[in-house]
């Protein structure tokens, strides 16, 4: 029987959002800062781009350990101590006085962030019945685009207002509130004594209900031989490149190519993340939509990766484009774009493969993303710093579509084998 009125596992999914939304805007607090640092700090470019590496290096790091310790301690305690390590790191960019210190603060950060994905997932998987975890987990997905549209307005105005110290102060500041709703919301469903017991027996229901196939465990390099594995780890490898150059440099590239000031940053850098929120419900939907019309599932899911990666070239204008504002909005298409990328690559990976091998092929070609991230971020660095932004730009224009290109051969290398 479901319960009545608005169900206690919803508010979970609202708590978890929060969380998600609090972890960008203390990631995206030095990005809208950053120009305001070199130039109090003194350090170029490709220092920043050291800065950030570190931040993803730790995030890489603290993947390999962080599920062992949230399935020994549970999410509960295991948020509890992320949350309040990282809002601690956070807090301490502000006692930095060169780059160095900048990287040791946001290698910290970098680890205490690695564990909101697990936590929320693991999370959701105790709340969520599974009819209901898609949008479960869109949800909380959608806490970072939240979380990187509030961060330009939010932390330029702290810190015109009271500084940039303060802003890494009060940015940090938040968890600790929100950290007070947690240890009192959250707690496993046989535990929480606020659910109803008609919502809780409804959960424990679904969530133990018995699995029809055991898991036979696949490892890392069985994984990675496998011919549409490597083809999406390559993928990921090419073109999460692009989701993290814009989440780092965007402020950077506004202030000093186009003129924006702090405040002018507070009032539009928000505008391309708002776009990229509207791009991966919207393209998810759209594949969807193809599906119910007859389309096979992975070719719906690749028309609209393929659409998405034709309007990647978009970089090439925005960067040459005479108006700061034309610019800014082709970075939103592009952003837009990335986002319907992502929600059609994650949707074809859960299609592709058997459900017991699903998150082992995610994790691994998810493995390329990262690394693709650390060395094109300390890449971009020397390149900004030597010859400006338009090369970057440039070759953002064409990665997606080699990307698709090598999507496409290995998945027919997968048919092939398996004919």
């Amino acid at each position: 029987m479901r319960p009545s009125r608005f169900p206690y596992r919803w508010r979970i999914v609202a708590l978890l959002f929060f969380l998600s939304a609090i972890n960008y805007l203390d990631r995206q607090t030095l990005s809208v800062l950053s120009k305001t640092l070199r130039e109090t700090l003194g350090f170029t470019a490709v220092e920043y781009s050291y800065v950030v590496t570190a931040f993803l290096v730790a995030y890489s790091i603290g993947y390999v350990f962080c599920g062992t310790i949230i399935d020994r301690i549970g999410v509960r305690l295991a948020v509890l101590l992320a949350l309040a390590a990282w809002s601690l790191a956070g807090m301490g960019h502000a006692l930095a006085t060169t780059w160095i210190g900048l990287l040791g603060w946001r290698f910290a950060l970098g680890l205490g962030e690695s564990f909101t994905s697990p936590c929320g997932i693991k999370a959701l998987a105790e709340w969520a019945p599974k009819r209901e975890r898609g949008l479960s987990v869109a949800i909380f997905s959608n806490g970072n685009i939240f979380g990187a549209i509030i961060a330009p307005p939010f932390v330029s105005l702290v810190a015109l207002k009271l500084g940039w110290q303060a802003a890494f102060i009060v940015t940090g500041a938040i968890g600790f509130v929100y950290l007070a709703f947690w240890w009192v919301l959250y707690d496993a469903p046989e535990k929480q004594t606020r659910v109803p017991p008609a919502e809780r027996a409804y959960i424990l229901a679904e969530r133990n209900s018995p699995s029809t196939a055991v898991a036979k465990k696949i490892s890392f390099i069985e994984a990675l031989r496998h011919p549409a594995v490597l083809g999406l780890f390559i993928a990921r490898f090419l073109t999460d490149s692009l989701s993290f150059f814009f989440s780092f440099w965007l402020p950077e590239y506004l202030q000093t190519e186009r003129g924006f000031s702090l405040a002018m940053i507070g009032l539009f850098g928000w505008i391309p993340f708002l776009a990229s929120d509207i791009g991966g419900p919207g393209g998810g939907a759209l594949s969807d939509w193809l599906v119910r019309r007859g389309w096979k599932p992975a070719d719906a899911r690749r028309r609209m990766m393929l659409i998405a990666a034709c309007l990647m070239p978009c970089s090439l204008v925005a960067v040459h484009a005479p108006s700061a504002y034309v610019a800014l909005a082709l970075i939103g298409v592009i952003l837009a774009a990335q986002s319907c990328w992502m929600a059609n690559i994650l949707t074809l990976v859960s299609e592709t493969f058997p459900r017991e091998h699903v998150g082992t092929y995610l994790s691994v070609s998810a493995l390329g993303g990262s690394i693709g991230g650390i060395i094109s971020t300390l890449a971009a660095g020397k390149i900004i710093h030597r010859a400006g932004y338009v090369p970057v730009f440039t070759a953002l224009g064409f990665l997606h579509l080699v990307a698709f290109a090598t999507i496409v051969w290995c998945l027919r290398r997968t048919t092939a084998k398996s004919a």
